[in-house]
């Protein structure tokens, strides 16, 4: 079970990564990978809008990269196939009992049953890498300790490093 360590920087910090792979860690890789990611705010789940993109890169192998991608992209499959068959085979037989004034709201929770499964797997075995972006901050999110130590050291001139949520002095 890997949970990721995560390192808060500011939006605006040009972050620095350390000389090795964000997945695998081997020196120098002769590639990397971007992530790009919508900003997350209060209203991102009331009105479905991910706001300003941010985009990382960061040094990986080729082929670390395209797992890390390809990880996402499964991710997102698996998310729509359960969505597919719940509200393909289960929404059918419990839509008569469900009073029209909240079967909107019905579906809606079930829309957000249907992503419980990949949200516990990601908390539970996170990404090597990834991002969350918002207004005024990123999160890098490392599953190697090493690696988020080193990161961290390396972008110790930002205006705050946190450190899981607690800012740190190197």
């Amino acid at each position: 079970m890997a949970t990721s360590i995560d390192i808060n920087l500011p939006r605006s910090h040009l972050a620095r990564f350390p000389d090795r792979c964000v997945v695998c860690g081997h020196d120098n890789p002769t590639s990397h990978v971007r992530l790009i990611r919508g900003t997350l705010g209060w209203w991102t789940f009331l009105v479905w809008w991910w706001g300003k993109p941010f985009i990382a890169k960061a040094p990986a192998c080729s082929g670390c990269a395209w797992k890390l991608h390809g990880r996402r992209f499964i991710s997102l499959i698996v998310t729509i196939s359960i969505a597919v068959l719940v509200f393909g085979l289960i929404w059918p037989h419990i839509k008569g009992s469900v009073p029209g004034g909240v079967r909107t709201l019905a579906m809606t929770g079930l829309a957000f049953v249907c992503l419980l499964p990949p949200i516990i797997f990601e908390v539970f075995f996170a990404r090597p890498f990834d991002i969350t972006a918002y207004a005024h901050s990123v999160d890098y999110e490392f599953t190697s300790r090493d690696y988020a130590v080193e990161f961290a050291t390396l972008n110790i001139d930002a205006a705050w490093v946190k450190v899981d949520g607690e800012i740190i002095n190197l």
